[in-house]
């Protein structure tokens, strides 16, 4: 994937598109995809999938990734991903909204909202199906020093400086990963910043994807059920764009206010309004990186009472206000079926 370099324009999307991200964020699929064609379709090669879920791959990070291209892709409805081979390349491709239905070699992925797909080098990987209007996706190129791929995910040695990632799977916290991601290409596409700063930020993603992998499958494994407590996180986690009070989530949960402050101190050593507030602010620095709603439109849209406390929460949260945030990494690549032109690959290859 290629793209060019333009400021982000904060007026490009629509309260709308805001309203859809949140929504697709909170219950599933994208909701553009609505016919039952594209459904079967979908379903169908969902099963496919399986083939090669379990390929886990494992980058040596002794020295940082090398960094070639990244940028953000906004696709025209029925784009697909050209036929191409990666030469001694790695891409990564993480959807924000819609769905992208990529073959690597003989297997065929649907990659859905926050999921992430590892395309490895030397293998053809084209698009076989028609994406759904607004698709949009971050992508991202970069080379290894070393990699070996398993067909399982290994037990980790937690000191060993390397990085598993599987071929596909679903960000647990797709928050951390776009402030990341945004860091990136601001870095990438300012002239006063160190050539290696790219290297560690890209290293730096592989590590927060193989973090939140590990987490993912170590809760996969587990044997353990869930607690009431996690349950609780979760469906917070869940309505955290609703109006959310302490006597909300108590009833919910038949238990007392005082017996919920109870395990939120003793597990987390916050309140349930700090925690409700930490989720939503987290939403937030999505929303802010990801799109162009206001700050306002963001504040109605998670429900808080006004936009003078979403202000207040914000900055005591992250110490900064909103506009400050979204104003800190405002450099990208952005491309589409139009706009796609070459990148030259990074000289440090060559020295």
């Amino acid at each position: 994937m290629e793209g060019i370099f333009l400021f982000i324009n904060h007026s490009m999307t629509s309260f709308r598109f805001l309203c859809n991200r949140l929504q697709n964020r909170f219950y599933g699929f994208s909701t553009e995809v609505k016919t039952d064609k594209i459904k079967n379709n979908v379903d169908k090669t969902k099963l496919e999938v399986g083939k090669m879920t379990n390929k886990v791959y494992k980058f040596n990070l002794s020295q940082p990734a090398i960094f070639y291209k990244a940028g953000q892709y906004l696709a025209d409805t029925g784009w697909q991903h050209k036929d191409i081979i990666n030469h001694g390349d790695y891409e990564l491709f993480v959807v924000l909204k819609g769905a992208a239905y990529i073959q690597i070699g003989a297997d065929k992925f649907v990659v859905g909202p926050h999921e992430c797909l590892l395309i490895p080098p030397a293998v053809r990987h084209v698009g076989y199906q028609g994406s759904p209007a607004g698709t949009d996706y971050y992508w991202m190129h970069f080379y290894s020093q070393a990699n070996v791929p398993l067909d399982n995910f290994p037990v980790p040695d937690m000191h060993e400086p390397v990085a598993y990632l599987p071929q596909i799977f679903k960000l647990e916290n797709f928050e951390r990963f776009a402030l990341l991601m945004r860091q990136l290409l601001d870095s990438a596409n300012r002239s006063a910043t160190l050539e290696i700063t790219s290297n560690y930020l890209i290293s730096a993603i592989l590590i927060e994807l193989a973090n939140q992998y590990l987490s993912l499958s170590q809760k996969q494994q587990s044997t353990v059920p869930s607690t009431r407590f996690e349950l609780i996180k979760n469906w917070i986690r869940i309505h955290s764009h609703e109006p959310l009070t302490v006597q909300r989530v108590s009833e919910n949960f038949h238990i007392t206010p005082t017996y919920l402050a109870q395990i939120f101190r003793e597990r987390h050593q916050v309140t349930p309004v700090q925690f409700i507030n930490r989720v939503k602010i987290a939403q937030a620095q999505e929303l802010l990186l990801t799109t162009d709603a206001t700050i306002k439109q963001i504040a109605l849209e998670l429900s808080f009472r006004d936009e003078k406390y979403f202000l207040r929460v914000f900055k005591q949260q992250t110490g900064i206000t909103p506009s400050k945030f979204r104003n800190s990494y405002d450099k990208t690549y952005l491309n589409n079926p139009q706009v796609d032109p070459t990148i030259p690959k990074p000289a440090s290859l060559n020295r």
